[in-house]
């Protein structure tokens, strides 16, 4: 009799989906809503540097390519910071691990601003780098470019 009510009870009850992805709650989710925001603008201001960099770079003077190179460190620098804060808020949002593509994307995007950030140094044989800095600028730009767009492109967060 014990033996039919359990699988009675069994069966009628509802099947819990094995790979179930965990979602954070409420409070957590607007935390990374808000540092999803910080990020986002992070990487406005780099966007922002790059299109200043583009501008008139083969007319460009190279106290002006020196000047723009700053910004373009300085703004990657930003930007890797508070990719480093999305992904601690993300690892105690996530116990068990935040979506694939945006930890994916994430970190390709880190990758993208380290690289970045060494690339438009300023401190080291600036002046002997200054002119293949102004020829492979407007490519290395494309690309951070496009690791931007398929970060934001992960970054969407699925409804509640």
């Amino acid at each position: 009799m014990l033996t039919a009510v359990l699988v009675v009870w069994t069966a009628v009850a509802p099947a819990q989906p094995r790979a179930s992805v965990q979602r954070p709650d409420s409070a957590a989710r607007a935390s990374i809503v808000a540092v999803l925001k910080t990020v986002q603008d992070s990487l406005d201001r780099v966007r922002g540097a790059a299109y200043n960099f583009r501008t008139d770079l083969g007319g460009a003077s190279p106290v002006v390519v020196y000047s723009r190179a700053q910004r373009m460190q300085v703004s990657c620098v930003g930007a890797d910071g508070a990719l480093a804060r999305l992904d601690s808020v993300l690892n105690a949002s996530y116990p068990a691990g935040a979506p694939a593509d945006l930890r994916r994307e994430a970190r390709t995007l880190r990758a993208a601003l380290a690289e970045c950030r060494r690339e438009y140094d300023t401190t080291t044989r600036w002046a002997q780098r200054a002119d293949s800095v102004r020829a492979w600028a407007p490519y290395r730009l494309r690309r951070l470019d496009e690791t931007m767009r398929r970060f934001a492109r992960a970054a969407v967060l699925p409804r509640p």
